[in-house]
């Protein structure tokens, strides 16, 4: 675990002293250049879950749709099989296309980028250790079809295979099978045409320490031409993230990867694996078991909770500190994936659809964690550059700064379970004016119809150079911004 410097610093707040925590902003350093955005992973519905066929009605596209208008998504995951969509060895790609466009067609008229790919069932047979070619080449005219054919310019990138490192996945962790499959893949897009359209993400490693860093090694040195992003997942347990030392662990495989190229997060969510957390899981079990769809071995029931949302901003912020360029959490719907039976759903989601017509009326409705991560993607557009950030005193505090076109975000989140002093200043940012600032705290939020946070304050100037105090109460989200939306 990090060693944190604490800065005892005394002042008068509302009649009280508290020691406060200094987080200054150095607009002269920018850690972090052309950011693609953040998002969440939202994936072809499951749409049987054991007695029948549903479907997602008109109404419920447009409520899904103006929640993430919300939102304002840069970075969307989408994983599809491409087996589904064949048949006796040929592929029919307008199969599924009634449901899988909607997803597409707000991605591409709200100019979201798109991580396209394939799970991995069917494009390798692990046993023999060969890659199955036809299927490859299926999959590489699938997604051809969709950008070329169907005009989703929106798809900018291919993830093949999800987590190969994995004995979960298709490849077994094999890491050679999965980089034949790479190459033969990447060759099929030159075929296509799409190689400069469409760049291939890797190592795409589910990771938990640094142990794995070898993977994006390997990459760079065995596949620099044929993966144009890397990436990796990650599932801490919140004690390896409110310590900082999750930055310790990321920052190993931003390091190995070649210059030039960006690495980003392709899946990101908590999971208690650590001893220290295990007040935490017992309790996620009990919950998982009191809830009649939510899968015991693959649910995260703190989605409820507002915890979820301060521990999802604290691990962004590192990973924005770190230098990944992007991060898209896991998961956007309930409904998208089930795991033991049918019935038995990865409660992961902000909401699942379909609550008011199977799962119980409550579960359509936005959880709390939807609001901080909306913040932290709406406010942090494509293109956005980060700036160097030091946070001084209390380690349960971290923050990012963020800018583009002239425009700020910076955000401060508190983990701990304690109301937080706080001094934000900056010698290098400019007087900032029309702020609105935001608070996600429980009992706090200040919200309008189904989806929409309104500011906590509106109008504010702030003067980094005199320095902002506020107050920070436990578990909370503060983010500064003068973007105009």
């Amino acid at each position: 675990m990090k060693r944190f410097a604490i800065l005892s610093v005394f002042f008068l707040w509302g009649g009280y002293a508290a020691s406060q925590t200094v987080v200054s902003v150095d607009a002269k350093q920018i850690i972090n250049e052309g950011y693609i955005g953040n998002g969440a992973q939202w994936d072809p519905y499951q749409l049987d879950y054991g007695k029948g066929r549903l479907d997602i009605s008109e109404a419920d596209w447009k409520k899904m749709y103006d929640r993430l208008d919300f939102m304002r998504p840069q970075f969307i995951r989408v994983m599809t099989n491409t087996t589904s969509v064949m048949q006796d060895g040929v592929l029919y790609p307008e199969r599924g296309l009634e449901h899988l466009s909607h997803i597409l067609d707000y991605c591409q008229s709200r100019d979201v980028t798109v991580m396209f790919g394939d799970w991995g069932g069917g494009m390798v047979d692990v046993r023999k250790e060969v890659i199955r070619e036809k299927n490859l080449s299926a999959a590489a005219e699938y997604v051809r079809f969709l950008i070329e054919e169907k005009g989703y310019s929106c798809i900018k990138y291919y993830n093949l295979v999800n987590e190969p490192n994995g004995y979960w996945s298709s490849t077994d962790g094999k890491y050679s099978l999965w980089a034949r499959a790479i190459c033969f893949f990447y060759g099929e897009l030159q075929k296509n045409k799409l190689a400069g359209k469409l760049s291939v993400v890797g190592p795409d490693a589910a990771i938990w320490t640094a142990d794995e860093a070898w993977w994006v090694d390997s990459c760079a040195t065995h596949l620099k031409d044929e993966i144009g992003l890397y990436d990796i997942h990650t599932y801490p347990s919140k004690i390896t993230v409110n310590s900082g030392e999750y930055t310790d662990i990321i920052r190993a495989y931003k390091q190995a990867v070649p210059a030039g190229r960006k690495i980003v997060m392709g899946e990101i969510g908590f999971k208690f694996v650590e001893p220290a957390d295990s007040v935490y899981q017992r309790e996620n079990l009990r919950r998982a078991a009191a809830k009649p769809y939510a899968s015991m071995d693959d649910s995260q029931m703190f989605v409820y909770d507002f915890m979820y949302g301060t521990d999802m901003a604290d691990a962004l912020f590192q990973t924005v500190n770190a230098g990944y360029s992007g991060s898209v959490v896991w998961m956007l719907d309930d409904a998208m994936h089930a795991k033991e039976a049918p019935d038995k759903l990865k409660v992961w989601g902000f909401w699942n659809i379909f609550g008011e017509e199977y799962f119980g009326t409550e579960e359509e409705e936005v959880r709390p964690w939807f609001y901080a991560w909306s913040l932290l993607t709406r406010y942090m557009p494509a293109g956005s550059r980060a700036y160097k950030v030091e946070v001084e005193g209390d380690k349960s505090l971290k923050a990012i700064a963020v800018e583009k076109d002239g425009k700020y975000m910076i955000a401060v989140v508190n983990v701990s379970r304690e109301e937080k002093s706080v001094l934000l200043k900056s010698t290098s940012l400019p007087v900032l004016k029309g702020v609105k600032q935001y608070l996600y705290a429980e009992g706090r939020l200040q919200k309008e119809g189904d989806c929409r946070l309104l500011p906590h304050r509106q109008g504010v100037t702030l003067c980094p150079a005199k320095g902002e105090a506020f107050q920070m109460p436990g578990e909370s989200l503060v983010v500064y911004t003068n973007f105009d939306y």
